[in-house]
């Protein structure tokens, strides 16, 4: 037999046994070879991924208060003594009064920093993921937010500052009288659901 046959008849009967081995003799090693689909846990990823995002904003509240303060000066008080002994007021009353308003707003949402690795769960096309609920952002009221109102007597720095921040008391108050935070847990489930179905989920599981 020349030498090309001879290659030609190994391989056959090479190839004979393996079919001989894998069919008849073994019948579990026929998948052996075969490729399958490689499964890979997308969580770590996929926290990286949210985390990157930082501070979800998915709600924010604009608002406009009014914060006054009255302020009893030495000389206000003499002015009320002598008033009151007076048998009609005299002397205009000489309190301090500052009345600001201000406009500026709440912003609410999600720190995805505090997202771990035990609340997101993702296998194949399915991922779960447990949200921290939404808390106040940032409160933004600057300087030039605020009007005057009212103004008598002389208001130092510090006074006026003590006002402003009343008027940024008084806006978070009414933001969370007006059920900001659950607003803004609504909108980032919707916002998060989303987000993971353009990175390729098909079922999102959405708690907190």
């Amino acid at each position: 037999m020349k030498k090309p046959e001879k290659i030609i008849s190994l391989a056959l009967l090479l190839l004979c046994s393996y079919l001989l081995l894998t069919k008849l003799l073994v019948p579990g090693m026929n998948g052996l070879f075969k490729q399958e689909p490689v499964l890979i846990d997308k969580t770590p990823i996929l926290i990286t991924q949210i985390r990157s995002i930082g501070q979800l904003i998915t709600y924010t509240s604009f608002d406009e208060v009014v914060a006054d303060s009255v302020i009893i000066t030495k000389s206000a008080k003499l002015v009320r003594s002598f008033n009151h002994f007076a048998p009609f007021p005299v002397l205009p009353s000489a309190e301090k009064q500052l009345v600001l308003i201000g406009r500026g707003k709440i912003m609410a949402g999600i720190d995805l920093s505090l997202v771990t690795g035990s609340g997101v769960t993702a296998r194949n096309d399915t991922v779960t993921i447990v949200l921290p609920k939404a808390q106040i952002l940032d409160a933004i009221l600057n300087p030039s937010d605020f009007e005057t109102f009212v103004e008598k007597g002389e208001w130092s720095e510090q006074e006026v500052t003590r006002v402003k921040a009343k008027a940024r008391r008084k806006m978070l108050e009414r933001a969370l009288n007006q059920n900001l935070l659950q607003k803004a847990d609504a909108r980032a489930k919707v916002i998060m659901e989303n987000f993971l179905h353009n990175i390729g989920f098909s079922q999102v599981v959405i708690t907190q």
